[in-house]
Parts: C-alpha cells; structure tokens; sequence
C-alpha cells in the first residue's frame, strides 16, 4: 500500500530590508524568525512538508511559488508570508512590493495544475510600517 503524498506549507519570513543600493528601507521585524520557526514545527508535527524560507527579494518570492506548481502536494497547501506590507501588498527583503494577487494568480493558473486543484490556505502577517526616511524624528517603530 503507498502513502499517501504529504500536504505542503511554504513559510517565509522576510526580517531585514534594504534597497537596492544598501541603505535601510524599514525596521527589522525582531521576533518574525522565531514565531516562523515555530510555525514551521507545528506543522511539520501535523504532517506538512515545510519549507522555511528566510529573508527573500520579491523576485525570489514570485519564483518560490512558481516552484510549487511543479511540486506534488497532497490535500492541502498552507501558505504563510510574514512581512511588512501595505493593503494586498507584501514586500520583498528588498523591499520591492509583491501583490498578493500575483501570488494567487500563479497557484491557481493553468500552467500550475498541481496546487491548483486542492484547497490553499494563506495567512498573511504584515507589519504596516512607514519606510524610514519618512518617519519623522523620535517616532519609534
């Protein structure tokens, strides 16, 4: 008898970001690495295959889910993005902006026919911060 295939969960947390040319674009999220990893345990304990990325371009993460149309997944994909981010937006380490309908768009296209006949859930942990150079003096993050 085969076993049946493992249900997928692709975590990242992205905790430091910096512009293209180095400079500081918004405060480091202290605590995201940890909750992620923990996140990460408890559903590796409910039988998910996890990948737990860390600190992606927005590049990096528009690819990650392209990966996951070429993965076998079982009866469920969890996906969890933890960033900062405004309205249907979360932005890379980088800090370049990925819509979040881009994402979904790419798990649910034609091209993508693994993930996309299964149930998907997403959760979404942004932090709504302004970018540094905007912030006006003393404010805190």
């Amino acid at each position: 008898m085969s076993q049946p295939r493992q249900s997928r969960a692709l975590v990242i947390v992205n905790t430091d970001f910096c512009s293209s040319d180095g400079d500081v674009v918004f405060g480091t999220r202290r605590g995201a690495k940890r909750e992620a990893e923990k996140l990460s345990n408890v559903l590796s304990r409910l039988n998910y295959k996890v990948k737990l990325m860390h600190n992606k371009t927005a590049k990096e993460i528009e690819d990650l889910y392209q990966q996951e149309c070429c993965c076998e997944h079982g009866e469920y994909f969890v996906s969890v993005i933890s960033s900062h981010g405004k309205e249907g937006v979360i932005f890379g380490c980088d800090s370049e902006p990925v819509k979040l309908t881009q994402i979904f768009q790419i798990l649910s296209s034609e091209k993508c026919l693994a993930p996309s006949k299964i149930p998907k859930i997403f959760f979404i942990q942004r932090s709504v911060n302004m970018p540094l150079q905007e912030r006006s003096p003393g404010s805190t993050l």
